[in-house]
């Protein structure tokens, strides 16, 4: 398995890419080799400082750094990204999965430029109408993914009916053995509660015999891990998935701060609740839809976090997403 990651994006770039980088690559000996596409002076200097990499010297000889002095900015228009098709990082790492130089691309650089430059390089697959952005929800009883979370403001019927195959169709790369269980995402969970392009895909999910769809969802229930997937538009999604990272922090910082002069054995399982619920550990969107497997990170998130989505291009990849997302699909 072989990783292509833009070592430049996101808010803290090759600071938090490369030791995450390292931290995947002792975790997982399923990736043969990272392509680290970037500033060479800045990922050179963050694996000179890691620890990590002193203690297990062996793991550089996994890694190759493909310099480009041009990145994204995160605040760069998408039209504009695509319409200067620099070398950027970004672009170089997706370029390499295009041309089949490595198996999955991550990135935690500006969404957008992300989305239109990963159509352009890798392409839609046959009959996909929107590309997707699918993450993971933050459940104690099972994997909950939601879909769109930010690709797509506004959405047909038919656009989010297409949405729940291929959150099916990702489910069951990740876990062969789970016959996902659809939801869409909507104001109340009794009939008819949506605007007219949920009751549309709901009509569409209710006559389609390849989907175990299940109604809708309230957004009070999304962390309760009842279903696998939920599907709405980017609008909807993103504002759901913002509103479950920020309350887990809340509680997080919450239990830490009352607990802090407890006892260690009442300490222990605050520290337990809160690794639980760290959005930090299910960090690593999926954009769906595209020929290739492309992983999003968020912008914002740690060492830990940006691993767990190198770990998901790896999951996605060993799944065979996209020949699994194919089948759905047809």
């Amino acid at each position: 398995m072989k990783i292509a990651v833009d070592a430049m994006g996101g808010d803290h770039g090759a600071a938090v890419t490369v030791p995450a980088s390292l931290q995947a690559l002792a975790s997982s000996a399923s990736i043969k080799h990272l392509f680290l596409f970037g500033r060479e002076p800045d990922i050179e200097a963050a694996l000179n400082t890691s620890e990590l990499l002193q203690a297990s010297p062996k793991l550089s000889d996994r890694i190759s750094i493909v310099h480009t002095d041009h990145v994204v900015d995160m605040t760069a228009k998408p039209a504009d990204v695509l319409r200067q098709r620099q070398e950027t990082s970004m672009y170089l790492a997706l370029k390499a999965v295009a041309e089949g130089n490595a198996d999955a691309c991550v990135s935690a650089g500006n969404t957008g430029a992300l989305v239109g430059l990963a159509r352009h390089c890798c392409g839609l697959l046959d009959g996909i109408k929107r590309l997707a952005i699918c993450a993971q929800l933050p459940t104690s009883r099972s994997n909950t993914f939601l879909l769109d979370v930010g690709g797509n403001v506004d959405c047909s019927g038919e656009q989010l009916h297409q949405f729940a195959r291929m959150g099916c169709a990702l489910v069951n790369a990740l876990d062969s053995h789970t016959q996902s269980r659809v939801r869409a995402l909507s104001i109340g969970a009794e009939a008819g509660k949506g605007n007219s392009a949920v009751n549309q895909a709901v009509e569409l999910c209710e006559a389609d015999p390849t989907l175990n769809f299940e109604g809708l969802i309230e957004g009070n229930q999304l962390l309760n891990g009842d279903c696998d997937v939920v599907f709405c538009d980017g609008f909807v999604g993103n504002i759901a998935l913002k509103s479950c990272e920020g309350t887990a922090s809340y509680i997080g910082a919450s239990v830490h701060e009352l607990l802090a002069a407890q006892p260690a054995s009442v300490l222990q399982s605050s520290v337990q609740l809160m690794r639980s619920i760290d959005p930090e550990k299910f960090n690593g969107a999926v954009l769906l839809g595209l020929k290739r497997p492309v992983i999003k990170s968020h912008g914002s998130s740690g060492a830990v976090g940006f691993a767990a989505a190198i770990q998901k291009a790896v999951d996605t990849s060993q799944g065979r997403l996209i020949e699994k997302l194919e089948f759905a699909l047809n």
